[in-house]
């Protein structure tokens, strides 16, 4: 029987916001994942605007195997310890990759250092049977550690297999910011990217914003991404712009361009196909 390895097949689970569940071969991954109300239920932000949308599509049982998180920034939506701790405690041999400001935070919890990886900004790094990079990210600008200099808020980049992965984070668009991403290949494969945006009311509700509808699109092409998986526009209904405004740039800007709006637990399965020329 030919396995999902020996396909080149990557399966991604969408956990909703920023989460994701990547598995390839007997290797498993999260990143950024939100499976309770943690920032409701931590007092950063109120039930009225910050309830979940949906039930959390996976349980912590569910996550056994996992290896590795990767946790690009302390935002409670995207280092949530109310998941982080209780997987911890499941898997006791589970590696975090995250910023600083992170680290420091899931030590504060109990997390021991031995298990937690704060990395180099474009340095190429292995981690079971794949590689990675970190980039920064902008939220909305760089804010850096005053003892090393470490980024607040990072990306990754991800080699599963055949192919690579780059999540944003939360970020805006950067000078130099192509180059960062592509430091290591010449394209990415899946580009995981937020698309709601940002403007003056959010702001004033102390909202940092992301990249919009265009701005993805264009980081995408700029990227020769194969697919675009939008993200970080479904668990917060305060947080959410229209799809549409995507789908109206796509059909008249860029109209091979592959993109998989998933729904939280939604599968999606992914393989490479190597291009051939004209």
């Amino acid at each position: 029987m030919i396995t999902k390895a020996e396909l080149n097949l990557i399966e991604i689970t969408f956990l909703g916001q920023a989460g994701f569940l990547f598995k390839y071969g007997d290797d498993s991954f999260l990143i950024d994942p939100y499976l309770s109300n943690y920032v409701v239920d931590s007092g950063i932000g109120s039930a009225e605007l910050f309830s979940r949308q949906f039930p959390a599509p996976l349980a912590i049982t569910d996550l056994k195997d996992v290896k590795t998180v990767f946790i690009t920034h302390d935002h409670g939506d995207h280092c949530d310890t109310d998941t982080l701790i209780p997987l911890y405690q499941q898997n006791p041999h589970i590696h975090f990759i995250c910023s600083k400001p992170a680290a420091v935070h899931l030590q504060s919890l109990g997390v021991s250092p031995d298990q937690i990886t704060i990395p180099q900004v474009n340095h190429l790094e292995h981690e079971n049977n794949f590689e990675y990079y970190s980039v920064p990210a902008a939220h909305y600008g760089f804010e850096l550690d005053a003892q090393d200099n470490s980024y607040t808020y990072l990306g990754f980049v991800i080699k599963v297999g055949e192919s690579w992965i780059y999540h944003s984070g939360d970020t805006i668009l950067y000078q130099g910011m192509i180059e960062q991403i592509l430091a290591f290949t010449p394209e990415i494969d899946i580009a995981c990217l937020p698309v709601n945006g940002r403007d003056g009311w959010r702001e004033r509700m102390g909202m940092t914003g992301n990249l919009d509808g265009a701005e993805a699109l264009g980081l995408a092409l700029q990227l020769h991404a194969d697919v675009l998986i939008p993200m970080h526009n479904d668990v917060f209904k305060v947080n959410h712009v229209n799809q549409a405004t995507l789908a109206d740039l796509l059909d008249r800007n860029a109209p091979r361009q592959k993109v998989h709006w998933l729904q939280p637990g939604e599968i999606f399965y992914y393989r490479k196909i190597k291009k051939t020329g004209a």
